[in-house]
């Protein structure tokens, strides 16, 4: 142990992380437990640690592992009287989960080794853990209860360490060893690894494509462990017995290379020692999806000795220098546990470290490089994976994406050269970006993309925008089913073809579609509960179905209008609001999506006008058309003009004919919605000005419950919102700096500067407006304001260190992760985190004549249009993420200026990144002007803000409290902000933790 201490020590000097094999499921026939257990009566406390019987014949439908070693999975004990059971070797008796003393006695085991430093555990066989009579005893229930036990007390006890599950069982069985995110975190691919060697072996794709497509989805926190040997053979469990033999003539031609189901060899001589088919198999395994374990010698082509017995061919010293002993050891040769390997192909003095590290064209120089670049992406580790099939089955091709980021990989699985063509449509005009030597390779096309490969040979291209502030979303072209409708069926009334269309046809269409969550299809499962018709004129009417999905553990209901349009399905073409071919009987159509198309939309205005009631009387439903005071004026005609506007928000948003703006929530929220109910108060109640004139709604009626289905607008003529317009300003201030680098004097900010901070005042004004509006009416209870209670000021001081105790532990587990630049952020705010909960009692006062009130909720740059010389306020669903409740909820004023500052410092970070990627900011000034803008914005913002709200209470009258109240906002907003960046854009996560950084920095009685 005390060797095993000091070699932690040295890895964490390095940085590495060490896990080790906690091998749960048998022990020793020498380990002191069995030889108390065997000495001890039968039914005994002592006895019970393991699995006995009077007879061999119980459990006989238990397969033997071990064929060519073992006839039984029971041995008798001359000393005990009984036969003990063992999945492996009889040597290895097999411990009795079943017995509570001996899970607590693993556990124990579990965190005295976590004593010593490990990050992890490699569980061994765990499959076998317990036995059931009538079963194989694999897999069992009562084997997944322990797992998640083990899982439980190793997430209490050491937080951030890991459990690796060994499970050689096909791909549908290891995917319950994850459970829901609280079985292990990662486990070994064992059915992908036979068939990379036979892909190559046959010099044909379809053994990987066919495995990795049979692979289910797991967890999102969870990943497969990938390797080309486990550890010391190359097991062949996890093929047929044809498959088997195939690969045992191609790979182990002497059988003393093969044992029991597997092979017994390192990766080279597997590859013949051909350095072309180690590089292409190491390529494999490290763009596969999953996290890549080497054995170690792989990466520089390490030899073995099949003349050893059992595994120990493989098991020999690492072959560090020409040196005596390969430079593992300075012990007597003969003292070695396993000899060198000396031949003249692999021995120590022609392969090891030393020298391969000296030379640039070595294979560890080349794995070394393949390693740099896979770690240069997070793609490869997280990014989905979709193959590409061209007519050449010896070329295997791939996508890899994440987040925006498009990687291609090709790969030759023939000894000779190979030319295929790929239809790389979807990513029309990108720029395939050579990964390896960083060359650029002609654009993308409309035609199928040639490309020549030498033998064994591979590419990976990052497939690179021309432009990147225009990013461009590949779309797959689907394969449509047809469904049959027959003349007068009703959604409940098509049985079959209603399986069809939750099953086959919408998660299709749900995976291409932006405002829906889940991007796979293969993890959704719709099911349809109700139908309504969205008018009742017509034979052909549109509809809204409403159906259920769960996403991580919480079901939601989704509405989706629907139609179909009687022409024929163009099955060239891509239309992405199609998704399903129609026939009723000689007749052809095609299933749409019509929630932004022109008859749908003109049917919305006629409903509206009619002030329509549709009464779904069978199934209990209503959906409601009520127009304002604002629509009566107004004229009704058929929509010529639609422009959809594309986010990844679970609604579809168009502009109608540069009138009106038209929402169709796709997310159905039961509730009163707030961007109608605001809507409605500031239309028809207190008549704001400064907001597009709601004019009507559409609300689905369930008895007593009410779901927004549909909004209308009033279009309001604008110059953008005042993110773009800060966008442009920025550039052109960028420009400007740069231009007068040279000057002596400073840059002039020029007169658009002037005329932002004018568009800054305006803000400032009709935000306090709004406010000042919002809590005008006493009358409404939902909108009279409230007195701030000290329980208002303990609960949201409570829901900010929940979210920041969230923030901390994510930027802990992934610190190793981030950037170097958001590393030393993250660990400065990790040095807070003792204080937090102090400083932010120390912003709020325990008493207050505050109120809080009905406020927009999701206030940013975006939310604001300039309109001529003003602006106008848009939007008022709420926080995304966030509840109903939560986003009715009243609060002070002072959270939606919160929202415009942090909104201000995005911009003014944006543009620098922007800036850096032309040239770099030698010498500060860029980053100087910007900090200067942003602090000159924000004043302009506040100023404006506080002359409005002189005299209200809405609006602390003291200075110093007020700062001290919007500091405090200003953090809640940064934390969720750390917290969306997380999960949604790493890059970005600088921006809101210098934000929030230099708010902490600030003593409580400072200005905001």
């Amino acid at each position: 142990m005390k060797d095993f201490k000091r070699f932690i020590q040295e890895a964490k000097k390095r940085g590495l992380r060490v896990i080790t094999e906690l091998v749960v499921n048998h022990t020793s026939d020498q380990h002191a437990w069995f030889k108390r257990a065997r000495r001890s009566p039968p039914n005994s406390s002592a006895r019970s640690w393991y699995v006995w019987s009077d007879t061999d014949q119980k459990y006989l439908d238990t397969r033997i592992i071990f064929t060519d070693t073992e006839k039984s999975n029971w041995t008798w004990d001359p000393e005990a009287g009984q036969f003990y059971w063992h999945r492996f070797f009889s040597h290895q008796p097999d411990l009795n989960f079943d017995n509570p003393r001996v899970v607590r006695a693993i556990v124990q085991v579990m965190k005295r080794w976590l004593d010593t430093g490990v990050d992890g555990f490699r569980l061994d066989a765990i499959p076998y853990l317990c036995e059931r009579d009538g079963t194989n005893n694999e897999n069992l229930p009562e084997t997944h209860a322990i797992i998640k036990r083990l899982r439980q007390e190793l997430d209490t006890y050491a937080k951030g360490k890991i459990l690796l599950a060994e499970a050689n069982q096909w791909p549908e069985d290891v995917q319950e060893y994850f459970g829901h995110g609280d079985e292990c975190h990662m486990a070994y691919h064992f059915p992908l690894m036979p068939r990379i060697y036979m892909a190559i072996a046959q010099e044909d794709r379809f053994p990987i494509t066919d495995i990795l497509r049979q692979t289910p989805d797991i967890p999102a926190a969870c990943q497969w462990a990938l390797f080309l040997r486990n550890h010391d053979e190359l097991t062949l469990e996890m093929v047929t017995d044809v498959e088997r033999d195939y690969l045992w003539s191609t790979y182990a031609n002497d059988p003393r290379a093969r044992i029991n189901v597997g092979i017994r060899r390192r990766l080279a001589p597997l590859m013949d020692n051909d350095r072309r088919k180690i590089e292409l198999m190491n390529s494999l395994l490290l763009s596969f999806p999953g996290t890549p374990i080497i054995y170690y010698g792989d990466e520089i082509g390490m030899g073995d000795n099949i003349y050893l017995g059992d595994r120990n061919g493989v098991r020999t010293p690492m072959q560090w220098s020409p040196d005596r002993n390969g430079g593992f050891s300075r012990a007597d040769p003969a003292r070695l546990y396993a000899p060198m390997i000396m031949d003249p192909v692999y021995g120590y003095e022609a392969v090891n470290v030393e020298a391969q590290s000296r030379s640039l064209s070595s294979l560890l120089s080349a794995t070394k490089r393949l390693i740099a670049v896979r770690k240069s992406t997070l793609a490869f580790g997280r990014g989905t994976m979709t193959f590409i099939r061209p007519e050449n089955r010896s070329v295997l091709a791939y996508v890899r994406q994440y987040q925006g980021e498009v990687i291609l990989c090709v790969a030759n699985l023939s000894r000779s050269a190979q030319a295929t063509e790929l239809d790389l449509s979807a990513f029309k005009d990108r720029i395939p970006l050579e990964m390896l030597g960083r060359t650029r390779f002609p654009a993308i096309g409309e035609l199928p993309y040639m490309i020549t490969l030498a033998p064994y040979g591979f590419y990976w291209f990052q497939l690179q925008e021309r432009d990147k502030s225009e990013p461009v979303k590949p779309r797959a072209v689907p394969e449509f089913e047809t469904l049959v409708v027959p003349l007068n069926s009703t959604w409940t009334s098509l049985a079959r073809e209603r399986g069809v269309f939750e099953h086959e046809v919408l998660p299709g269409h749900l995976a291409r579609s932006r405002w829906y969550p889940e991007h796979s299809a293969k993890a959704i499962q719709p099911t349809l509960v109700s139908a309504v018709p969205f008018c009742d004129i017509g034979d052909n009417r549109p509809w809204l179905i409403f159906f259920e999905t769960t996403e991580r553990g919480t079901t939601s209901r989704y509405v989706l209008p629907m139609q179909i349009e009687w022409v024929r399905f163009d099955r060239e073409r891509y239309n992405p609001r199609a998704f399903a071919a129609v026939r009723q009987g000689a007749r052809e159509g095609t299933l749409l999506d019509v929630a932004t198309d022109q008859i749908f939309t003109g049917l919305f205005l006629r409903n509206l006008r009619e002030n329509l009631t549709v009464d779904e009387g069978e199934q209990g439903l209503k959906l409601e058309f009520r127009p304002t005071s604002r629509f009566s004026d107004r004229p009704v005609r058929q929509p010529e003009r639609i422009r959809v506007f594309e986010n990844d928000q679970p609604h579809s948003t168009a502009l109608v004919d540069n009138e009106y703006v038209t929402k169709i929530y796709r997310k159905l929220e039961v509730g009163i919605n707030p961007e109608i109910e605001m809507g409605r108060f500031l239309t028809e109640v207190v008549d704001f000005p400064n907001t597009p004139a709601l004019l009507g709604t559409s609300e689905l009626v369930e008895g007593d419950k009410r779901s927004a289905i549909a909004v209308l607008h009033a279009m309001v003529v604008n110059q953008g919102d005042l993110w773009t317009v800060a966008a442009s300003h920025l550039d052109r201030l960028v420009e400007r700096q740069r231009l007068l680098a040279a000057s002596e004097g400073p840059a002039e900010n020029g007169g658009d500067h002037a005329t932002y901070l004018r568009h800054m005042a305006h803000a400032g004004k009709r935000l306090a407006e709004l406010h000042i509006a919002l809590a005008s009416n006493r009358d409404l209870p939902d909108f009279a304001p409230e007195p701030t209670r000290s329980e208002d000021l303990q609960r949201w001081i409570d829901e900010i260190v929940a979210r920041a105790e969230r923030v901390f532990d994510t930027l802990k587990q992934r610190r190793g992760s981030l950037k170097e630049a958001e590393r030393l952020l993250a660990d400065q705010l990790q040095a807070q985190h003792d204080m937090l909960p102090e400083r932010l009692k120390a912003l709020l006062p325990r008493e207050t004549d505050g109120f809080n009130i009905r406020h927009h909720g999701d206030l940013h740059l975006g939310q604001l249009l300039v309109v001529k010389d003003d602006v106008f306020i848009i939007d008022f669903d709420g926080g995304p993420g966030r509840t109903i409740a939560e986003r009715r909820r009243k609060a002070p004023a002072a959270r939606d200026v919160a929202g415009l500052i942090r909104s201000i410092d995005y911009a003014a970070t944006a543009a620098l990144e922007r800036a850096l990627k032309v040239a770099p900011d030698d010498s500060g000034r860029l980053s100087l002007a910007l900090a200067e803008w942003r602090d000159q914005a924000a004043e302009t913002l506040l100023a404006a803000y506080r002359e409005t709200m002189a005299g209200q209470r809405l609006w602390p009258a003291d200075a110093k409290a007020a700062d001290r109240l919007l500091n405090f906002f200003l953090l809640e907003k940064a934390f969720y902000e750390i917290e969306y960046e997380q999960a949604n854009r790493p890059d970005w996560l600088r921006v809101p933790l210098t934000g929030l950084l230099r708010i902490l920095a600030q003593q409580p009685h400072e200005v905001a």
